[in-house]
């Protein structure tokens, strides 16, 4: 019985989002068979006539099978699909639909079968446990003697009546809150009313009325039969690991049945009565309170409209409260911006609410998108899809009306036509002329939340759809490039592999005319993914600046669209305010450079953006970015997303700003005498990158040779790191964090003169580079360390004594088994284990020899 519940859950939802990617997995159609999914990926290939159809069909029977194979796995990552390989994100991502299943997002995404306990049960009818509770209440009314009774042995008879208590929330072992229990339930007018709400509190009886609903056109024995079998699958003995068996389980379904009967929570078929119904799925999904912010607004604006505007209280309720409610919403993803407006300078007759596909439009001048309008008169509420009616001509809205009403096949609930009544002025029948579609809400008639919520879904359904609709047609009233958000593209490349990518951004510099090998663009891009800080030197001409500012535009972030920010760094920055920003005169916050561009990363999470630091060390780089450094370290995984601490707070910046995960700092340094020396502390939490390569003679960017590489417009998450310490790379690459600790404990040993030795911190980053390497078969295991070493140990020796020389001569000999004199040459690099690192220590040794003074940089 339980497999009819994925097949009435297919028939109740449009839309399935990825867990990973949170991607669009419309379903379309069901028939007798399966079920026909399309995604952005399938409606392009079908667009470009690369496929026959636009949709995939899955199978019924392979739909279930799966759910087999994730049952007998009762925690399944899209490995343990092995029947049904191919498509486990959709599955996975289906699944997690039912409440009793839950999403981990730590080391990888995985569903897990929830678990409860027999206690979580009724043992006892319902009418027992009530009568139960009048014999304790008459008995005795001492809340301590009473509670020590009835957890004592005084109340033989009814032993599993008192165990039940515990489902009310009585019998917690504290006297005064089974004190509280007992005075609440003698003062509530309804004691009905107050065991059901008590009872609708609990989880497990949550997701049997949602399980009732779901099978609520089924007989009564096959609904009991779905929730016995429900037990037997996620409840084990309280007092042992077993999972139920049948007897017990049939029993405590029965009871669970009974209760919720006999409080009125189903009816005599056992379908769930909407009051409880609402309240289950308000619990269990994402919460929301749309209806009372509309019918809010709606009863207090026109009292508003007579106060003056500026600074208004309703303002801002409908610019960020309302939209907050909106963004909860799990279909409303940050592919949509959502936004509100009562007027600009003076209240609008209309208010609106507007939710836009960034792809589209981002300003409701223009384009398509999804509003909430709210009639002149404050008595209707329509939910649209509409247009700007500042930079649309009539034409064009005339024939997007028509497009969407005749190409987009939609619910009866959803109006196409032109009797939408916003009021008599001219700007409430201009938003009626644009508006394609409408669901018309009352005041005295407002829907359930459920219903609301439900309608909003299906309108952003209905949107994607004409949206795609329209990549396909490419009509004259398509709106131009420029016309859509800035530097955002509509075909964002998300599933480039991680060599096609580095070869892309190879094949891009070189067309701008400088040359670097692809090696050490593999370093750039390892380096980026393992730490989101990496310090690029070298001597002065060599395109530092230029290659992180190539690197970033060949995947899609310029200075254009924000996603590139060139910041000088300035001599005289002596603290983070420089960077960061700071309060003025009159305690208004002024942004700083970075800041800016935070702001912008953390509203667009899906795309990379990259801030050049240039020359960041003609200041001290530990007075202004120390703060920044100190945040990129508290970095943790929550509910499978990267967060940090705050660098700045609500209370100083308007908003929380953190670093977030789409944020990668780079800085050029030079070393010389206008130049400050970095600390341990700043070399510890970088990679240092040198390019020092010249070659004058390449030219073939000149003669036309090269195959021109176009900007690639590359999602954030090829970037973004994997794995955040040792032990997330231990559970996939055990063996490589051992050699490599091995490893890492030979060069200390050479490092102990100095007192320059490793810590967890850089083991930990050595480890996540050898990992995504080893995922990405980019280089050999010995190349890709010998980078490490280059770039994360060898910074950090300096000095004009002997035991700089001791630890360079230990290092030589561990990198190529040769000894390091006066004498000693440098061997052929297949003679080596690590030969950039041995190179970079003979040239550190001949300077110590030359000078009496040697570091890593090059002056």
């Amino acid at each position: 019985m339980l497999e009819n519940l994925i097949l009435e859950l297919l028939k109740g939802i449009k839309i399935v989002y990825t867990l990973k990617s949170n991607k669009p997995n419309w379903i379309t159609n069901l028939d007798d068979k399966g079920v026909y999914i399309e995604t952005d990926a399938s409606r392009k290939k079908y667009n470009n006539n690369e496929a026959s159809r636009p949709y995939a069909f899955i199978p019924f029977e392979f739909i279930l099978k799966a759910w087999s194979e994730f049952l007998t796995a009762r925690t399944a990552s899209a490995d343990d699909f092995v029947e049904t390989r191919g498509r486990s994100s959709f599955l996975m991502a289906l699944f997690s639909q039912l409440p009793f299943v839950e999403v981990i997002k730590e080391n990888g995404i995985r569903i897990r079968l929830k678990e409860f306990q027999t206690d979580d049960l009724p043992s006892e009818q319902f009418h027992k446990v009530i009568g139960f509770l009048e014999d304790v209440i008459n008995d005795v009314y001492d809340p301590v003697r009473l509670s020590e009774q009835v957890q004592g042995n005084e109340y033989r008879v009814k032993t599993r009546g008192r165990q039940d208590l515990r489902l009310l929330g009585f019998l917690n072992e504290s006297h005064e809150k089974n004190r509280l229990f007992f005075e609440r339930y003698e003062e509530a007018k309804d004691k009905n009313k107050f065991i059901k709400d008590l009872v609708l509190q609990r989880e497990y009886f949550q997701i049997a009325i949602y399980v009732l609903d779901l099978l609520r056109n089924f007989p009564k024995q096959e609904k009991k039969l779905a929730l016995v079998e429900l037990g037997k699958l996620i409840v084990r003995n309280s007092r042992g690991d077993n999972l139920m068996v049948d007897s017990v389980a049939n029993e405590r379904t029965h009871n669970l049945l009974m209760w919720l009967e006999s409080l009125n929570v189903i009816d005599q078929e056992w379908r769930p009565i909407e009051e409880a119904r609402d309240l289950s799925r308000e619990d269990i999904k994402v919460v929301t309170s749309l209806r009372e912010h509309f019918q809010y607004i709606m009863n207090n604006y026109l009292q508003a409209k007579t106060q003056p505007f500026g600074g208004h209280q309703l303002g801002t309720y409908v610019r960020h409260d309302v939209t907050a409610e909106i963004k909860k919403l799990p279909f409303i993803t940050e592919d949509y911006v959502v936004t509100g407006s009562v007027g600009q300078g003076n209240w609008a007759g209309v208010p609106w609410i507007a939710i836009m596909n960034r792809g589209v439009t981002v300003s409701t001048q223009r384009g398509y998108y999804i509003v909430y309008l709210f009639s002149e008169d404050m008595k209707e509420l329509y939910l649209t899809l509409a247009q700007g009616v500042t930079e649309t001509t009539k034409e064009e809205m005339e024939q997007i009306n028509e497009d969407i009403r005749n190409n987009i096949e939609m619910n009866p609930r959803f109006q196409k036509d032109g009797n939408i009544n916003l009021g008599p002025s001219k700007r409430a029948r201009d938003y009626a002329a644009s508006t394609a579609v409408y669901v018309r809400y009352l005041i005295d008639n407002m829907p359930s939340e459920e219903q609301l919520v439900k309608d909003l879904e299906e309108m952003v359904f209905y949107y994607e759809m004409y949206i795609q609709y329209k990549k396909g047609k490419k009509t004259e009233y398509e709106l131009p490039a420029e016309e859509t958000a800035v530097g955002i593209a509509e075909e964002l490349e998300t599933y480039v592999s991680r060599k096609d990518l580095v070869d892309h951004i190879h094949n891009y510099i070189r067309n701008e005319g400088f040359y670097y090998e692809r090696e050490e663009l593999i370093n750039l891009f390892l380096s980026l993914k393992s730490k989101p800080f990496v310090i690029i030197s070298g001597i002065s001409g060599t395109g530092k600046t230029k290659v992180i500012q190539w690197f970033a535009e060949s995947v899609g972030a310029t200075e254009h669209n924000g996603q590139f920010a060139l910041i000088p760094v300035r001599p005289d920055w002596s603290d983070g305010s420089d960077l960061i920003g700071y309060k003025n005169i009159n305690e208004v916050f002024i942004d700083g450079p970075l800041t800016k561009v935070l702001r912008k990363a953390i509203r667009n999470p899906d795309k990379p953006y990259f801030v050049l630091l240039d020359e960041m060390n003609l200041a001290r780089v530990e007075y202004y970015f120390s703060d920044l450094l100190s945040v990129m370290e508290s970095r943790k995984w929550e509910d499978g997303v990267l967060v940090s601490s705050s660098i700045l707070s609500e209370d100083v910046a308007g908003e929380e700003i953190w670093f977030p995960e789409n944020l990668y700092i780079i800085g050029t340094v030079n070393m010389d005498e206008t130049t400050h020396p970095f600390s341990k502390k700043v070399l510890d939490r970088a990679n240092t990158i040198e390019f020092n390569r010249v070659r004058l003679d390449y030219l073939d960017f000149l003669t036309g040779t090269l195959d021109k590489s176009e900007i690639r417009h590359i999602a954030n998450r090829i970037f973004r790191a994997d794995y955040l310490f040792v032990k997330d790379v231990f559970h996939k690459f055990p063996k490589l964090v051992e050699e490599t600790s091995m490893e890492l404990v030979s060069i200390n040993n050479a490092l102990i003169p100095l007192g320059a030795q490793v810590g967890y911190r850089v083991r930990d980053e050595i480890c996540m580079y050898l990992a995504y390497n080893e995922e990405s078969d980019l280089l050999l295991r010995d190349e890709a360390f010998d980078n490490c070493i280059l770039q994360k140990i060898l910074p950090r020796i300096s000095g004009s004594d002997t035991r700089v020389e001791r630890t360079l001569k230990e290092l030589f000999k561990l990198f190529t088994n040769r000894e390091l004199d006066d004498n000693a040459f440098l061997p052929e690099k297949q003679e080596m284990k690590y030969p950039k690192s041995a190179e970079k220590v003979f040239e550190m040794y001949r300077r110590l020899s030359d000078d009496s003074f040697t570091s890593f940089w090059i002056s």
